[in-house]
């Protein structure tokens, strides 16, 4: 990837460049033509595409440092290349690139890609057009563009109609659509990720989504389908969590629930003002069994609504296990991870450590589909 060389344009009455070039002109009667390998149901699809040149806008996401502000609504606290991507068409800047490239917005698609993907909800994402080549791009374009090529890939495309459109099939959230890769799409076929292409997402002009396109590839053996996973010790300081419960055994997932009905309460004390949309969920010991706990980290447990549990969680050394969220990964496989396969994955490179059963696993859940467990371990 490398950033195009920009010079600056005297034309004063546009920044369309005078006349436009190839590459430009043949990018708009282009249709980026894909194959289809295979029918999975009536919203999906096994495509192949050929290599794509992006011109666009980067912008690096990252949960550690987006300053979350203090509205409820659920655009305020979100932050991924969703809405990113929805920000940059209704606020036309990806119209400026479009001018300052000379590209008719209604005769070529609007492509944004995950790119830099590290995981634990840290990735980078480009939003912009495709394009024949590089090197006859306009000589001055906008702030922070970049260019990235997609390599030929084989893609789980997944046909998107949010706003219900007359003669249009498609999952009607894009959360359905992320839901089914993770879930029924690795059980229909037997693809898995592939980590050599790059997930990328399909506009029009108005912001509406057209399609998800997630790489895939055939599974080499067992092993394969944890590929897109990290295992990393960390130090972890003590949390304070502030949750909700529920018996073990009884319908668990209702602790979640539970959190959320009270959610807003506790994001009006302020103290999950840096914390919003980063949740955690852990077992904590109960008599003969144990409670389930599914919250957000707070400053402070000062000042909290009744009714709210506040637990601390326990400091130390960690393995952090991290899958590269490529627009949502399974969040049951770090468990499995956790619980089934240490020995395999981390322990038996690493001999000098192990499980520490003192603690308990902890669950990290950003926005819901980025999933990573902390496994508790000690040094021999």
């Amino acid at each position: 990837m490398s950033e195009p060389v920009r010079k600056i344009n005297t034309a004063p009455e546009s920044y369309a460049p005078k006349n436009k070039p190839e590459l430009i002109r043949m990018a708009e009667k282009m249709k980026f033509t894909e194959t289809l390998a295979e029918k999975v149901n009536d919203m999906c699809s096994i495509v192949d595409r050929a290599e794509i040149n992006l011109v666009g806008i980067g912008v690096p996401v990252t949960f550690e440092s987006q300053g979350y502000p203090n509205k409820l609504n659920n655009e305020s606290g979100a932050f991924n290349d969703y809405f990113i991507t929805k920000k940059y068409i209704s606020d036309g800047t990806i119209a400026f690139l479009a001018q300052a490239l000379g590209v008719n917005l209604g005769e070529t698609e609007i492509i944004s890609a995950r790119y830099n993907v590290h995981g634990d909800g840290n990735y980078s994402v480009i939003i912009g057009f495709p394009v024949n080549r590089f090197d006859e791009l306009p000589d001055f374009l906008p702030e922070h563009t970049i260019t990235l090529t997609l390599p030929a890939c084989r893609y789980a495309k997944m046909e998107i109609n949010e706003q219900k459109r007359e003669g249009r099939t498609g999952y009607g959230k894009r959360m359905q659509a992320d839901e089914y890769f993770i879930g029924g799409f690795r059980n229909d076929t037997q693809y898995i990720f592939n980590l050599a292409g790059f997930p990328m997402n399909t506009w029009d002009a108005s912001g509406d989504l057209y399609a998800k396109y997630e790489p895939v590839r055939k599974p080499e053996n067992e092993n394969d389908r944890f590929d897109t996973f990290g295992l990393k010790p960390v130090l972890l300081p003590k949390w304070k969590i502030a949750c909700s419960t529920w018996m073990h055994g009884e319908d668990e997932y209702m602790c979640i629930s539970k959190y959320f009905d009270v959610e807003a309460d506790v994001h009006k004390t302020g103290l999950t003002r840096y914390n919003k949309r980063d949740y955690y969920g852990f077992p904590v010991d109960f008599e003969n069994s144990y409670k389930s706990c599914f919250g957000s980290r707070v400053s402070s447990f000062e000042g909290l609504p009744e009714g709210i549990e506040k637990v601390t969680l326990p400091g130390g050394l960690y393995v952090h296990v991290t899958q590269k969220e490529f627009n949502g990964d399974n969040p049951s496989m770090p468990y499995d991870i956790a619980f089934n396969h240490m020995d395999k994955l981390y322990f038996s490179s690493h001999p000098e450590f192990e499980f520490d059963w003192s603690r308990k696993v902890i669950a990290r859940f950003r926005q819901g589909n980025c999933a990573s467990v902390f496994v508790p371990v000690k040094r021999k």
